[in-house]
Order: C-alpha cells, then sequence, then structure tokens
C-alpha cells in the first residue's frame, strides 16, 4: 500500500537570536570576535548580561530575528 504525503509541510521551529554586526572588522566583546559581515546567532548562546552589554555597545549593531531552533 503506497504511503500518504502529508499535503502541508510543517514549519521549521524559530527561536529568538540576534544579529550582530561590527562597526571595525575584529571587535571583540562579549567573549566573541565580531566581523563587518553580521554574524546570527541563537539569543540562548548568551546571559541577559551579556545581551545587555552587546546592545549597550557603540561599535555593534544588534538586531533581534528569528532563527530556526536546533533540533
Amino acid at each position: 500500500m503506497a504511503e500518504q504525503k502529508d499535503p502541508k509541510p510543517k514549519a521549521a521551529e524559530k527561536a529568538p537570536g540576534l544579529r550582530v554586526t561590527a562597526k571595525r572588522e575584529g571587535f571583540r566583546r562579549a567573549g566573541w570576535n565580531w566581523s563587518t559581515a553580521p554574524i546570527e546567532l541563537p539569543a540562548a548562546n548568551f546571559s541577559k548580561e551579556e545581551i545587555a552589554a552587546l546592545r549597550a555597545e557603540p561599535m555593534l549593531v544588534v538586531e533581534d530575528i528569528e532563527i530556526a531552533a536546533e533540533v
């Protein structure tokens, strides 16, 4: 007997993330070496204090994004 395929593909799980871009190549903050190319990471990689420090840093542009949840 042939299997029936689910007509609706399951939506990918989303998780909160951060897109961080440095204004100068090689800028370091919160234990990371940031690039002028945007870096997208799960927000769960950072403590609340680290996120606050990243947001407060004038040499970084921090954006809230949704990323695919890690399984």
